[in-house]
């Protein structure tokens, strides 16, 4: 690294990540649910599978914010989870207008994939007391940091085809408010990780099931 210089900051050190690099190539690989929705080839089933146990998940995950914010040390920290948990709140109400129209089942979810059931499981167990705070940030960030540099990869390099059904997911997670919520996210992260922790296994663990959730859409 030149003297000038800026050192990367936690959380792009661990988004670089040899492993998290090789999951977000399967997840954007040419065959992956996202490319499929990216050139209009995913089928209609699949999205509308997609979108039940997505808000299956949000709901679970959003819970997760709450508890950060009860365990909370500090104001400042306080006012992040809230303005996070508002992101959620309003992200679940897009779901709820995109299920509108695609015409999910606004009952209960029938049947819980067991990728969307991993991913539950896991967020449950973060919530745990014995779980310090920064382990709960990182099994987090993840979700929040992938979609945003999903929808904005895709949109910057022009791989969303012209009048592709799916736009509106990458128009909604490759905006800037989106982005901000990660970074917001990411700047609770201790600087200082060590390798094999806590933390980074979260981080890890986190991005495998992310991988898996979009897999078994695909």
């Amino acid at each position: 690294m030149a003297p000038s210089e800026t050192p990367p900051t936690a959380a792009r050190r661990l988004f670089d990540h040899p492993s998290v690099r090789a999951n977000y190539a399967d997840m954007t690989a040419a065959s992956s649910f996202v490319s499929q929705m990216a050139n209009g080839t995913l089928p209609r089933a699949k999205y509308v599978a997609f979108l039940s146990q997505d808000r299956y998940f949000l709901f679970h995950f959003n819970r997760a914010y709450a508890s950060a914010l009860a365990r909370a040390p500090g104001i400042e920290q306080q006012r992040t989870f809230h303005a996070l948990i508002g992101g959620v709140l309003d992200e679940l109400k897009l779901h709820e207008d995109a299920c509108a129209r695609w015409g999910v089942d606004d009952g209960a979810l029938e049947t819980i994939h067991p990728a969307s059931r991993a991913y539950v499981d896991f967020l449950t167990a973060l919530q745990s007391p014995d779980v310090p705070m920064d382990e709960l940030v990182a099994g987090m960030t993840p979700c929040m940091r992938l979609y945003a540099a999903l929808g904005r990869d895709y949109l910057d390099r022009g791989l969303v085809a012209e009048g592709c059904a799916y736009r509106e997911w990458f128009d909604a997670y490759g905006g800037d408010e989106m982005g901000a919520l990660a970074a917001s996210l990411e700047a609770l992260l201790p600087e200082d990780i060590v390798a094999g922790g806590g933390v980074e296994a979260n981080y890890m663990r986190a991005m495998e099931l992310e991988r898996d959730f979009f897999a078994a859409h695909a």
